[in-house]
């Protein structure tokens, strides 16, 4: 189910293969009463002409009597069971042949009187269904005859089988709906091959897309179908409106960016000026530049964005070992004990600025809180690289430890916090980085 519902194409062909369905079974349907229509006509007229043939016959005089008995019953044909019964039960001719017909001979007039004496019918056929489940069809033809005692009704019945026309439907049945699910077959095929082609503008648009997102194009060719044209010039339009606005921010930020560097120039000269000891004013001149750095960062993220940005990798070994020493200095009172375990060959897929930012930020918390020991390791796991940073301070309330991570947590990263279990255990940070190309 969710691949239907994230699919388009597997939509349409959910769709429309559904409609084929219930028009092939509607066809399949309609066929078979059609053919069931044709074979009972065929029957019906079978037996007329069967009944005229076998009024026509007559034996010769020397051998017949007057009523019916100069009917020739070889001229009737010997697959139907024929049959002349009075209006009162009494059979007055008959030419049987099926043996569960002749064994109810005795009592069968009386019963098709009463059967077909209750419709008033001059003419009748039907499909019917006895006792025993077996079908049979019935024509019957009333008629009258004067034997000079006034006139007499008579039925003339036929009676046959339907075994031959089940079997032959049931062949004609089986066969259609083989030639129904090879049409089916046939048709999703070609409705499979049709949809690809009227969705490649659609994917054609997903590259073109991917193609932008890469830097690749600017905008969406406008030699699109019709019914993509309004999108087509909304995307147009809103890639349009987000570069003047990158533009109007550049601009801005350009004016923001001069601003801050001639106040750090002006800090950095004014050090240079003040007497102070040499390791002083190196410390002073490493953190005038590392926040130059940061600026710069943070003004290029915010006009061009992180995943633009994020292509070549840094080392993340020599970036917190750099860390390291300056919050050694910074926190040089608590005496605190570091150790930092790594692999040797961790690689940091992403911008160098977003590790300082994160790194520095985890590290300074970690020294914040520590009581005498932190501990940094870097390892690859697969495809993606953990960092852990753990320390020996007071940790956090399991309760809040998950609030801490809502406001303003980084995105592209996955945190888990560390827990207090009590006294004597350490609380620990591990971060996971995904490889883009991995």
């Amino acid at each position: 189910m969710p691949l239907i519902r994230r699919s388009l194409l597997a939509k349409l062909m959910l769709s429309t293969m559904l409609v084929i369905a219930l028009i092939l079974a509607f066809a399949v349907y309609a066929l078979y009463l059609a053919k069931q229509e044709e074979l009972i006509k065929q029957t019906s007229t079978q037996m007329q002409e069967n009944l005229s043939k076998l009024f026509s016959s007559k034996l010769p005089e020397s051998q017949g009597q007057p009523g019916f008995d100069t009917l020739d019953e070889s001229a009737a044909d010997p697959r139907l069971d024929t049959l002349i019964c009075r209006a009162d039960g009494q059979i007055s001719w008959a030419s049987l042949h099926k043996p569960e017909v002749l064994e109810a001979k005795e009592t069968l007039c009386q019963d098709l009187m009463n059967y077909l004496g209750k419709m008033d019918h001059d003419y009748f056929f039907k499909l019917i269904t006895i006792k025993s489940g077996n079908r049979y069809f019935i024509y019957s033809l009333r008629f009258m005859r004067n034997h000079g005692q006034g006139p007499v009704t008579y039925y003339v019945v036929m009676i046959d089988s339907a075994k031959q026309y089940q079997q032959h439907m049931q062949d004609y049945l089986y066969q259609c709906i083989r030639q129904a699910l090879l049409a089916y077959a046939l048709l999703g095929a070609l409705l499979l091959l049709t949809s690809i082609w009227s969705l490649s503008s659609l994917r054609a648009m997903a590259r073109q897309l991917d193609e932008i997102r890469a830097g690749k194009r600017e905008s969406l060719s406008q030699d699109y179908e019709r019914e993509l044209t309004p999108l087509t010039e909304s995307v147009n339009q809103l890639l349009e409106n987000e570069r003047q606005q990158t533009q109007r921010y550049q601009h801005a930020l350009n004016d923001l960016a001069h601003s801050l560097k001639t106040r750090l120039a002006l800090i950095q000269m004014t050090t240079q000026d003040v007497a102070m000891g040499r390791e002083l004013h190196d410390n002073i001149n490493e953190q005038i530049l590392t926040m130059d750095q940061m600026v710069q960062y943070q003004l290029r993220r915010a006009v061009t964005g992180r995943k633009r940005l994020a292509g070549k990798g840094t080392e993340p070994v020599p970036l917190i070992e750099k860390l390291l020493a300056s919050l050694a200095k910074v926190y040089r009172h608590k005496k605190l004990q570091t150790r930092f375990l790594f692999d040797d060959d961790v690689f940091f897929h992403g911008e160098q600025g977003d590790l300082m930012e994160l790194m520095g930020n985890l590290l300074d918390n970690a020294c914040k809180f520590a009581i005498s020991e932190i501990r940094v390791q870097v390892h690859r796991q697969g495809s993606n690289l953990l960092i852990e940073v753990e320390d020996d301070g007071p940790g956090i309330e399991p309760s809040k430890s998950q609030q801490i991570f809502r406001a303003g947590g980084a995105r592209r990263y996955i945190t888990r916090p560390g827990h207090r279990a009590g006294r004597g255990h350490r609380d620990s940070a591990q971060l996971w980085w995904r490889d883009p190309g991995g």
